[in-house]
């Protein structure tokens, strides 16, 4: 196993939150886990050091970092900006079948219990509604910046409030696109973004 390929199964493990905030991560164990050397791991580690998945504690040891609340609030207003322009555009070229698709989508993913399932099914969900748009560019814009909220999902087992909530969410976007609205569409997303940022500054709790 490579560098590249421990960085990308460390990553998924903090995005999935596998690895939880404030998790140290210590070279021999990581070794042992991949069955490597120290060099790699410890290139994987500067790595995650530079792109701010870990940071430096004062007894000099690597530890997962979570997003603070300003942070998490940065990144909801760009993701608003960019999911709400895709989702007006969209609004008024969804066919029936889109609906019906999110539709289902978000009854499965009320009863989904592998967070890293319910990731798939909720971007199924964003993506069919604002696939419509026609703009590629700005949809692979949108996936890449919801890889960063992936630890919202382990925030919301099924049965919890959370869950409950991001259901009522994802009915009330929906209703809203089924009437052509688009204001409302966007107040709806506006909402359930807030709380996802909500769940992401709990991270650490």
């Amino acid at each position: 196993m490579d560098t590249n390929e421990i960085l990308a199964s460390l990553r998924q493990d903090i995005e999935t939150g596998t690895l939880a905030p404030g998790e140290v991560l210590k070279q021999e164990r990581l070794a042992e886990r991949f069955g490597v050397s120290r060099q790699p791991i410890r290139q994987a580690l500067d790595r995650m050091l530079a792109s701010g998945l870990l940071q430096r504690r004062p007894d000099r040891s690597l530890a997962v970092s979570g997003l603070n609340e300003e942070q998490a609030r940065e990144l909801a207003e760009i993701r608003l900006s960019l999911e709400a322009a895709a989702l007006e555009v969209s609004v008024a070229r969804l066919t029936e079948s889109d609906l019906r698709k999110v539709r289902r989508l978000n009854e499965d993913l009320l009863e989904e219990e592998d967070p890293r399932l319910l990731e798939e099914l909720d971007i199924a969900f964003h993506r069919t509604l604002y696939g419509r748009c026609g703009n590629q560019r700005l949809l692979a814009m949108i996936d890449d910046l919801r890889r960063e909220s992936r630890r919202a999902y382990a925030r919301q087992p099924k049965g919890s409030t959370a869950r409950d909530q991001l259901h009522a969410e994802h009915q009330a976007i929906i209703e809203a696109c089924a009437q052509r609205d688009s204001g409302r569409a966007r107040a709806a997303l506006s909402q359930h973004l807030q709380h996802t940022t909500a769940r992401l500054t709990r991270e650490g709790e």
